[in-house]
């Protein structure tokens, strides 16, 4: 799940960058759009579901589309897809392999904002067995400063 805070961070930034940008003209909006392939190393994680120490390893595909609006609105999407490969550090271990998605959205203006998140990983193991972890989380902020935020993540062993 590493790599899932990596690509967060990767849009935030975009978006901190987008909001230093001059506000799109008048007539219409501006929109960027970023795509990135790259294979993240996560070494030293856990196996949530035997607790079994490994590295994760992500070869993924991310876009990432933002928008100004002439009324000073910003969107931000985002997905990747992602081949997944948990390596135990046990050579005797069960190895992982499968997919996950990962999608979000944000729009904002003014210092308001809504964000939405969700992520699917499936895995199947060498010995047959699944891991399935799924997420979906929402953050509102409003004008007042108001919050109402939720994370719900569900896993399967």
């Amino acid at each position: 799940m590493a790599s899932r805070r990596v690509r967060v961070a990767i849009a935030v930034t975009s978006l901190a960058i987008l909001a230093m940008a001059p506000t799109a003209v008048a007539s219409g909006a501006d929109t960027i759009t970023v795509m990135q392939r790259q294979l993240d190393t996560n070494p030293s994680e856990a196996n949530p579901c035997t607790g079994a120490t490994g590295t994760i390893l992500d070869d993924e595909q991310d876009v990432f589309h933002i928008t100004s609006l002439a009324d000073g609105t910003l969107r931000l999407t985002g997905h990747s897809t992602v081949v997944v490969t948990f390596l135990p550090d046990d050579p005797s271990g069960v190895r992982y392999v499968g997919h996950e998605t990962f999608a979000f959205s944000e729009e904002g203006t003014g210092g308001a904002f809504a964000t939405t998140m969700t992520t699917i990983v499936r895995v199947r193991g060498t010995d047959g067995s699944f891991l399935t972890f799924r997420e979906v989380a929402h953050l509102t902020v409003t004008f007042a400063g108001a919050t109402a935020a939720f994370d719900r993540p569900t896993l399967i062993c």
